[in-house]
């Protein structure tokens, strides 16, 4: 394996349309040097069931690709503890450079590229937007420089803001400093030497995880960007449906988690989301 080859991550769940799209965008992109790990987490029908699934797996690796794959089997382990299972098993097989991105997603074919740039400015993990694509979701185009995956909190730890990306599109590519990504990133291995996904008080459900993981990274001294031109799709309608019927409930738990966190580290979260790196004002394009 050389050195600088990317390992691309993917946690799967009964989406096999999705999977499908974000398989192809993948196929697409101007950076070719990665590799495909996919863990399916127990899904109700086994992915290998899939025909059209298993000819594109051959397809990429015909177009030099390799593609790992792994069933878990008799339980789901969840988003955060399959994520770290998975980063694990790239790890292992000596990948330094980890891509996560969720399988309900596409990706605009310049996304990897965009990302290694951020990567090479010295950034230790690298996002970018994540765009809500949907029947009923209009799109803003505004450009809100001020907010994109920023947090500010006050001295107990509350959240003043929560900047987000979603459904905002950027006209123009800067990279910025930025405190959490948002579903994908591409980031160096490194990191889980300090940072891991799992062990975590959170639910079997993927809400906030993103931003709990993030905030632990800029803890142990790594950096955070995000290009504001490297542009990846969230599909809104998945095909498999909702993946736990008791979605409300893990999301508002994972919410008090997430606020618990943020006030018993109140402190070296404060110190590092200070004002002297945002700008004087939100800044308003269109």
């Amino acid at each position: 394996m050389e050195k600088n080859r990317i390992a691309c991550l993917i946690n799967y769940r009964d989406r096999p349309t999705e999977l499908a799209l974000l398989l192809q965008s993948l196929r697409t992109q101007t950076h070719q040097d990665f590799d495909i790990f996919i863990l399916d987490d127990f899904s109700g029908t086994p992915i290998n069931n899939y025909y059209f699934l298993m000819y594109m797996f051959q397809r990429i690796q015909l177009e030099g690709n390799k593609v790992f794959f792994r069933r878990n089997e008799g339980f789901n382990l969840g988003v955060s503890r399959a994520r770290q299972t998975i980063a694990d098993w790239a790890i292992e097989e000596g990948y330094e450079l980890l891509i996560r991105v969720d399988d309900d997603i596409i990706l605009q074919r310049d996304y990897i590229s965009r990302l290694l740039d951020v990567i090479d400015m010295g950034y230790d993990m690298a996002g970018g937007i994540t765009t809500p694509f949907g029947p009923s979701i209009a799109r803003d185009p505004k450009y809100l420089k001020g907010i994109i995956n920023r947090v500010i909190l006050d001295n107990e730890g509350n959240f003043i803001m929560n900047g987000d990306d979603c459904g905002y599109t950027y006209t123009r590519r800067e990279i910025l400093p930025a405190h959490h990504f948002r579903s994908c990133a591409l980031y160096k291995a490194k990191i889980h030497e300090k940072v891991k996904y799992y062990p975590t008080k959170l639910t079997r459900h993927g809400f906030r995880e993103e931003e709990i993981f993030s905030f632990k990274i800029l803890m142990n001294g790594f950096k955070i960007g995000v290009d504001t031109s490297a542009v990846n799709y969230h599909l809104m309608t998945p095909s498999g449906g909702e993946r736990f019927p008791e979605q409300a409930e893990m999301i508002k738990f994972n919410q008090q988690i997430l606020e618990e966190f943020t006030k018993e580290n109140k402190e070296a979260l404060n110190k590092i989301f200070t004002q002297e790196n945002m700008p004087n004002e939100l800044e308003l394009k269109k």
